[in-house]
């Protein structure tokens, strides 16, 4: 084999090996990916099939679940952005769970209870998808026109909901109603209209961004009593799930590098110390 042919070769393994390299994580996060879709699956057959545990109990256990795992986004976390949206999340899938078991004791999804809790939860979740969506963000100028144009259209839009509430219902459960798809659209535009998160955190953007997507044509929908609705509640709840895992891995990331900075930044001190004893 000739000289030429030996560096070609050096080459083509060089190259194949920075092909099939994947850090990790990403087999870790594809396993747990392709591990909740089977689940959900299996938990939709069971439930269909069965009828061991209700569509309730099934949403009461996936809010246990986060609020676990946004426990320990909290813990990990370093970005007080990132800390407050933890914080939000916990309180999130706090109030999913009253809302299931509210629905499992008898409410029904016109009650002034159940609307008044979703109200809360989507409003809760769009604080949480807004501090995560400014933590580890390099921020432009279109972020904060963006932010800031939401903010006024949605307090424009409440005010303007506010003086058309029809005179046989309540103006506070009217404009809870209205908060409860629009606390949404605003989740999914926090992330997908700013090519900043999507420049800087692909993963949870689309994760954050999908997840109100899937929330939204859930309540639409009117009942959570189908195969398709039950799959794509654990769906949802699933993306989450993964966002959170995400923020997690980089929260992790964000204090070994620390670590490392706080490190370097000693040992110079410690050897100009040992030099001046000498």
């Amino acid at each position: 084999m000739t000289d030429t042919n030996l560096r070609y070769s050096a080459q083509s393994d060089t190259r194949s090996t920075s092909l099939i390299w994947t850090p990790p994580f990403l087999l870790f996060f594809a396993a747990l990916l392709g591990l909740g879709l089977g689940i959900a699956s299996l938990v939709t057959h069971i439930w269909l099939n069965s009828g061991i545990y209700s569509v309730e109990q099934i949403g009461m256990a996936y809010s246990v679940i986060l609020m676990a795992a946004w426990l320990v986004v909290l813990l990990y976390a370093r970005s007080w952005w990132t800390r407050g949206g933890a914080i939000f999340g916990c309180v999130w899938a706090l109030c999913m769970l009253g809302q299931f078991w509210l629905s499992r004791h008898g409410s029904s999804a016109q009650d002034a209870i159940i609307i008044q809790m979703r109200a809360t939860a989507n409003s809760v979740l769009l604080a949480s998808v807004l501090c995560l969506s400014i933590a580890r963000i390099r921020l432009k100028l279109w972020d904060a026109i963006l932010l800031w144009s939401l903010l006024l259209v949605f307090c424009a839009y409440l005010a303007y909901s506010y003086l058309k509430v029809p005179a046989h219902e309540s103006s506070l459960l009217f404009i809870e109603g209205k908060i409860i798809s629009l606390a949404l659209y605003l989740s999914v535009a926090v992330w997908w209209l700013r090519p900043s998160c999507w420049r800087d955190q692909p993963g949870p953007t689309f994760l954050f961004g999908l997840a109100p997507i899937i929330l939204f044509f859930l309540i639409r929908s009117g009942s959570l009593n189908t195969e398709q609705n039950v799959f794509f509640l654990q769906v949802f709840f699933l993306c989450l799930l993964l966002g959170a895992i995400r923020i997690l891995q980089g929260e992790k990331q964000a204090n070994s590098k620390a670590k490392v900075v706080e490190d370097l930044s000693v040992k110079p001190v410690e050897s100009q110390d040992d030099e001046d004893r000498a």
